[in-house]
C-alpha cells in the first residue's frame, strides 16, 4: 500500500501556512521518501474555479514523483488538462456519479481517472463538483454508486468516510469492507481521511487498499513518513 501525503492549498498556498512554505514541504515530504503526492485546490473544491491548477502544476513537474489533482472535478475536460499539464492522474468528486453517461467518459480516461465515494451514513454527499450534478447525486447510496462505477468501467475509487475526515477519528474501514463486498478485486481502492495511528494504517493495508491518503496525522507528526511506509509494507 502506497502512503501518499495531502498537501492542501488555498489561496494559492498551504492552507496552514505561507506560499512559500509550500514547496518547502514538497521537498521536505518527497526527501522523506514520499512515493507520490495527494494535490488539493481547496478553493476550487469550494467555488468549482481552478485558480490553483498552474501552481500545483507547477508542483507535480518539480516534486520527481507523481502527483495527484483533487478538489471537485467533475469535468473530463479539466481531468485532461490536469493530466497534460503533468498531473499522474485525477481525483473526480462524488457528484460525477449525477450522470451515468459521464462515468463512462470518465472510464475512459484509464488508470488516470480514480472516482471519489464521499459518504456520510451510507449516502453520498459531495463536497465539490458541478452543482447541477451534485443535486443529482446528493443521497444516492455509496455501494449502488461503487456498482454504478464499475459497471461504467471506472478501475478505481477513493474511499471518505466524513463523519471521521479531518477529525483523527480512524479511516473508513466499515466502508472499505462495504464497497468490497460489491465490487470484489476489479477495482483499485484507495482511502483516505481519520488516519490517526500506525495501526490505522496496518488496517487499511490488510485489507487491500491500493493507497492511503494521510494529511493531517503527517503535519502533527503523529509519525513520521517512513515509520508509515513501513506500517504499509
Amino acid at each position: 500500500m502506497v502512503i501518499v501525503p495531502s498537501i492542501d492549498v488555498r489561496g494559492p498556498r498551504l492552507s496552514d501556512g505561507p506560499r512559500k512554505n509550500l514547496f518547502d514541504r514538497v521537498r521536505d515530504l518527497v526527501a522523506d521518501g514520499a512515493e507520490e503526492l495527494h494535490l488539493v485546490d481547496l478553493d476550487a473544491a469550494e467555488t468549482g474555479v481552478f485558480t490553483n491548477t498552474e501552481l500545483l502544476a507547477e508542483i507535480a513537474r518539480v516534486a520527481g514523483v507523481p502527483c495527484r489533482l483533487a478538489g471537485g472535478v467533475s469535468r473530463v475536460d479539466e481531468a485532461r488538462r490536469a493530466i497534460d499539464r503533468g498531473f499522474a492522474g485525477v481525483l473526480f468528486s462524488s457528484a460525477v456519479f449525477g450522470d451515468d453517461d459521464l462515468l463512462r467518459e470518465i472510464a475512459t480516461l484509464g488508470d488516470g481517472a480514480i472516482v471519489e465515494i464521499e459518504a456520510r451514513a451510507g449516502f453520498l454527499e459531495p463536497r465539490g463538483g458541478a452543482p447541477d450534478l451534485v443535486a443529482v447525486a446528493t443521497g444516492r447510496g455509496a455501494l449502488a454508486s461503487a456498482r454504478a462505477a464499475q459497471i461504467a468501467g471506472v478501475r478505481a475509487l477513493y474511499l471518505i468516510d466524513l463523519t471521521s475526515e479531518g477529525h483523527l477519528a480512524g479511516p473508513p474501514l466499515a466502508l472499505v469492507d462495504s464497497v468490497r463486498g460489491v465490487v470484489g478485486r476489479r477495482l483499485a481502492l484507495h482511502a483516505g481521511g481519520g488516519v490517526r495511528d500506525l495501526d490505522d494504517i496496518r488496517a487499511l493495508a490488510s485489507r487491500g487498499v491500493a493507497s492511503v491518503v494521510i494529511g493531517r496525522a503527517l503535519a502533527e507528526r503523529r509519525f513520521t513518513l517512513r515509520a508509515a511506509r513501513e506500517a504499509a509494507a
